[in-house]
């Protein structure tokens, strides 16, 4: 980026650290005399005001695709902006320096608290150093270190952060892009909801010369996943309140419900059904239990070498 954009970026950081101090001090904290853990009546009751919260933000337009943006179809970001992306992708691409360009690909597909990562590091037989992660909802938290998710009183960086959701997401494309550039072996970590998406990353590896792509699924029921997400929320929260970490990312629970489908489960499982003839090879996890299971597992045959 050229050196004129990064004098706005350093005079403008002063300005997100005072918003971002003022939204955390709306929240009571580990030290405070009245801090002490939530009960449920008081989580689920504030579980409402966080809905209300981040409705209200999107309704007064804090979503940063409008904040910073200057097309008005919210696709080109302002120089300053752009800069702060930018600083986050060189910072991610030197971090995985040592993973080697040998044009292979992982994609990790799953609902919410599906345990994808868990899976990746203990039961794919995945030497993880190998590849590089692409994962939005890594960014978002990149991001939140960075207070570049728009303060909001009364919520954690964590909870407000799908306010960045289109902008994390892309991050996480020109990240891909850049990776797939020089070749670099990257695991594409999403929830496989959409097919046309799904397929897209897929040509867009082959078009890059990807001569080996797999997929890894990993399976579990809408209702496990709202409970998970639901729980991985409070625990974040409560380290939050503890001054440990950002926060939990918080799912409204009908949005994963959202992703119901009758005959497969969920949409997400029925997108990695009808795409995985597409990949070299594929598995799918069952981790609905106390110990993931593969439930299954195959290769591409030769005549659907192309697709």
């Amino acid at each position: 980026m050229a050196a004129p954009a990064r004098a706005p970026v350093l005079a403008s950081r002063g300005r997100r650290d005072a918003e971002a101090a003022r939204a955390r001090a709306a929240l009571p904290r580990a030290g405070d005399a009245d801090w002490r853990s939530l009960t449920d009546a008081e989580h689920a009751e504030r579980l409402t005001k966080v809905r209300e919260l981040l409705d209200k933000a999107r309704a007064d337009g804090l979503t940063t695709d409008r904040q910073h943006t200057i097309d008005p179809a919210r696709e080109v970001w302002s120089g300053e902006r752009e800069a702060l992306q930018d600083s986050i992708i060189d910072d991610l691409y030197a971090r995985a320096s040592g993973v080697p360009c040998e044009r292979r690909a992982i994609m990790a597909g799953g609902l919410p608290g599906a345990g994808k990562s868990t899976i990746l590091e203990r039961h794919a037989g995945i030497e993880r150093s190998q590849y590089m992660a692409i994962n939005p909802d890594e960014i978002k938290e990149e991001m939140a270190r960075r207070d570049m998710i728009p303060p909001v009183n009364g919520l954690s960086p964590m909870e407000a952060s799908d306010l960045v959701h289109e902008e994390s997401s892309y991050v996480a494309r020109q990240l891909a892009l850049r990776a797939q550039a020089d070749g670099k072996n990257i695991v594409w970590d999403i929830t496989m909801s959409s097919r046309v998406s799904t397929e897209r990353r897929i040509d867009e590896l082959h078009s890059a010369g990807y001569t080996r792509i797999e997929a890894i699924f990993v399976d579990i029921p809408v209702e496990t996943s709202v409970t998970r997400a639901g729980s991985r929320h409070r625990e974040g929260h409560d380290k939050y309140r503890a001054d440990e970490g950002l926060g939990g990312r918080f799912i409204p629970a009908e949005m994963i419900r959202a992703q119901a489908d009758p005959e497969w489960g969920s949409r997400n499982q029925k997108t990695f059904e009808e795409v995985r003839h597409h990949f070299d090879s594929w598995c799918r996890f069952d981790n609905s239990g106390t110990a993931p299971v593969l439930a299954e597992a195959g290769r591409r045959e030769e005549d659907h070498d192309h697709h």
